[in-house]
């Protein structure tokens, strides 16, 4: 008599609560894994800004640097015309204006193709956080010279001046203060306070010193 039960493949499939706790397991691991991508995207994305930052402060510190080894003795003439002239300001300031005023030397001019000297009044402000370095094409300007502006850092807080000259210091130095126009600082020391209590302290002798 022939059996009506169907033979048996021997093949067993996965019962509801085996395929629930697969998929638990998956869901887990898949966590995880997001979790760990995201990390190493948030690392990555913190050592691009810390790299950003310090590149910022690297600039910072060779303009001001090279600046000062540069600074002349040239007098700037007065913006109104009839202000004595001077040839280094320097005190801190309310945020927009300028905190340090001088004229350097060295601006290249290969074979006098341009119709300039080698010198430059340059100036360093804060406005909104930003460190602001002015370039002016000739030292005394008009309305019309052209200056280049370079913002060299963001996120300032503060900055603070000192001038050494023989053997003290001072935090303002007004170079037509009844003194020689030939007479500069030693040496000039540049403290710039930022967020997240960065600090960039910038120290160097004047080119210009007598």
């Amino acid at each position: 008599m022939a059996s009506d039960r169907m033979p048996s493949s021997g093949q067993t499939g996965f019962t509801l609560l085996e395929t629930l706790v697969a998929l638990f397991i998956l869901s887990i691991l898949s966590a995880a894994g997001t979790g760990m991508l995201i990390g190493a995207i948030d690392t990555n994305k913190a050592v691009e800004r810390r790299g950003s930052v310090q590149q910022e402060l690297d600039l910072a510190q060779a303009f001001l640097r090279n600046d000062i080894a540069a600074l002349s003795g040239r007098a700037i003439r007065g913006d109104d015309g009839f202000s004595p002239p001077g040839n280094l300001f320097g005190r801190v300031v309310p945020d927009g204006q300028p905190f340090l005023t001088f004229v350097r030397s060295g601006w290249l001019n290969p074979g006098n193709l341009e119709p300039r000297s080698t010198l430059q009044a340059i100036e360093y402000r804060l406005e909104e956080g930003r460190l602001i370095r002015s370039a002016t094409l000739r030292p005394d300007s008009d309305p019309r010279t052209p200056v280049s502006e370079q913002v060299l850092l963001h996120s300032v807080k503060s900055v603070g001046l000192r001038f050494f000259r023989g053997d003290s210091w001072s935090e303002v130095w007004e170079g037509d203060a009844g003194q020689s126009l030939h007479v500069l600082p030693d040496l000039i020391e540049v403290e710039l306070h930022l967020e997240g209590d960065l600090a960039l302290s910038v120290m160097a002798l004047t080119g210009g010193r007598t």
